[in-house]
């Protein structure tokens, strides 16, 4: 499959076949793959709770508005932005350094651009998360497509009953539900939707 062909076959599902597990190296996989997705200084603003049990994912329903997708998936992801990623700015100099970037002379700098942006700047520290985390969920719905499976993105659900319910800290937000699974063999998927036009959406150079 190519990249084109995901994208163009890749639906967003709303059920899922509830007797399909998925093993949790291939779930691992696809995260890690997921990891790969770019982030402003490679900093990775994401981090994710991962539910496969009836346990988790009925009290990840009962803060999404009820959504029988949430237990009828094999996994749900809770995506999460990570507030403080420009704490990784040390480790994320490592590696540039590691692999020929920069110098180590150029590591202090490095870390120092990352602080300075981001510490004492919320609106800021959010934008990045959710940014980030935005492509990181495009990125593993692609990845899950690929592999065979189906995903739903849900922007439904009260951000402060997950965190709550997940013991979720104050440094990273509730981004994105990303359910898991397959759909069931018997399933009627109606065409897409048609998309707003480019013609309407571009403007080029300018406004």
């Amino acid at each position: 499959m190519t990249v084109r062909e995901a994208i163009e076959s890749r639906r967003s599902i709303p059920f899922f076949d509830p007797k399909i597990e998925i093993a949790q190296k291939e779930l691992t996989d696809l995260l890690e793959l997921s990891n790969l997705a770019p982030s402003s200084m490679n900093l990775q603003p994401w981090e994710y709770i991962v539910c496969t049990s009836p346990e988790a994912k009925q009290k990840l329903r009962e803060a999404s508005y009820n959504q029988a997708k949430v237990t009828e998936a094999s996994a749900v992801i809770i995506l999460l932005g990570n507030l403080e990623h420009h704490l990784h700015a040390d480790e994320v100099a490592s590696s540039q350094i590691k692999n020929g970037y920069f110098g180590e002379d150029r590591r202090v700098g490095f870390v120092d651009m990352a602080l300075g942006a981001y510490t004492a700047n919320p609106q800021k520290q959010r934008d990045e998360a959710f940014r980030g985390g935005s492509l990181w969920a495009m990125t593993f719905m692609l990845a899950a497509h690929e592999a065979g499976w189906d995903t739903a993105p849900l922007g439904g659900f009260v951000p402060e009953q997950v965190s709550t319910t997940f013991n979720i800290p104050e440094t990273h937000l509730p981004v994105l539900l990303i359910a898991i699974g397959k759909r069931p063999s018997d399933a009627n998927i109606l065409p897409r939707n048609e998309r707003i036009s480019t013609k309407r959406l571009a403007h080029w150079e300018t406004w």
